[in-house]
This record gives C-alpha cells, structure tokens and sequence, in this order.
C-alpha cells in the first residue's frame, strides 16, 4: 500500500487514487467486506483534498468495486462488481454496432447530397 500520488502524473489526482485503491481491491490486499478507510484517513495517506478522496471514492462506486453507507466505504469482491456494472450497464453491443453502421452509411449519403448541390450551386462551376 505504498503507491503514492504523482505530481508527474497528467491524470487528475482524484483518478490516480481511485487507480491506486482499484489495484488494491483487485490484488485482495484490501478485502470484500473491510473499511476502505475514511476521508480523513484517505486525504492524509494520499496527500490531497477531502473532495478529491470523495471524487475517488465516487469513481470506485460507480465502477462498483466500493459500497459506501453512513458509516463508510467498504470493498466489494472484485469479481462481483464486473458483473454487476455489466448488468448495469445493460448495453447490447451488436445492436450499438448495427445502429452505427447505419448512422455511418446516412452520413456518407448526406455527404454525397452536399456535394451534388454543392456542385449545381456554384456558377461556372468554379
């Protein structure tokens, strides 16, 4: 638990130490069910705010490697959390795809329209 936020770094602080508890939730160094470690405790290991170490934690959260209650933020089983943020998620990829490929092919329709009125609008066609 030795990782340290790096100045060098252009990633904003709050997403390094998002990283940082990230990898150890992942690693098992801190495990399912045990305290993350408060604000307070967070903002003097990592060196910065209380709203950057929120905004941490708020990434962990919506990742769902962390729950966090009233009383703090607790580690979640890693393998549980991919698969609740893919339910969450709930995005058919080949149905995105599909949509693409039509978006894509409308485009190139409308491109096409652009030019040939383009083309008929300019005199002398210069």
């Amino acid at each position: 638990m030795s990782a340290e936020i790096s100045k060098d770094d252009p990633r904003p602080e709050s997403e390094q130490a998002a990283d940082i508890l990230r990898q150890e939730i992942v690693r098992g160094d801190i495990k399912p069910g045990a305290h993350v470690g408060s604000v307070r405790d967070l903002t003097t290991r990592f060196k910065i705010s209380g709203m950057t170490v929120q905004r941490a934690l708020g990434i962990l959260r919506d990742d769902g490697l962390i729950l966090t209650t009233p009383r703090g933020s607790y580690a979640r089983d890693p393998q549980q959390a991919t698969e609740a943020s893919r339910a969450d998620v709930g995005v058919d990829l080949p149905e995105v795809l599909r949509q693409l490929e039509h978006l894509t092919s409308q485009v190139s329709e409308l491109r096409g329209r652009l030019e040939a009125l383009e083309s008929r609008s300019v005199p002398g066609g210069a």
